[in-house]
């Protein structure tokens, strides 16, 4: 059982807590992070979603998950990425990119997402066969041409939050 703070409309915590299915059965507002992994080589690491999950699966996505509730923002993402990633960031490795808020019935949440420069190789990553199939550096312009093209292998589609990451991440992203 995963529990997670019920937020407002405005993204405040309402003081209720519940379990993670029923916040998504009820359409209630929540919190999730997202980490974009980029290298010095203009790419953005991708994991691709086990074939068992029941949203998504077999599709590409950047990393996040859920805030539980009692854990900060950071914590969170710390958290995540330790788990299916098998590597432990610091919170100074992490940089916020952007806030964004997604009013859609039945996943209604508030996404914080966040950016880290990470180098690593493929094999230094240890990945949650649970979580996830496989991971892989994609060269930026083919990533945005996924998303802008509304690849089926693709989790986030051509809209206007996906839009605003990939703005953010241009303006970091030296090419």
């Amino acid at each position: 059982m995963e529990l997670l703070e019920v937020l407002n409309e405005n993204g405040e915590p309402t003081g209720e807590i519940l379990d993670k299915n029923k916040i998504h059965k009820e359409g209630k507002y929540h919190k999730e992070v997202a980490l974009i992994l980029l290298n010095d080589r203009g790419e953005i690491l991708l994991q691709k979603r086990a074939s068992t999950k029941e949203i998504e699966p077999d599709k590409w996505a950047w990393h996040g998950g859920h805030v539980i509730a009692g854990e900060t923002d950071i914590e969170a993402i710390i958290r995540e990425t330790k788990e299916e990633l098998g590597i432990t960031l610091n919170k100074n490795q992490i940089k916020l990119l952007i806030k964004l808020k997604r009013d859609r019935f039945p996943n209604r949440q508030f996404t914080i997402a966040y950016y880290s420069i990470c180098n690593l190789d493929i094999n230094d990553f240890n990945i949650q066969k649970e979580e996830l199939s496989e991971i892989k550096w994609f060269p930026f312009e083919k990533f945005k041409d996924m998303i802008y093209h509304n690849h089926p292998d693709m989790m986030f589609k051509n809209n206007e939050n996906t839009n605003k990451i990939i703005s953010v991440l241009e303006t970091i992203i030296k090419f």
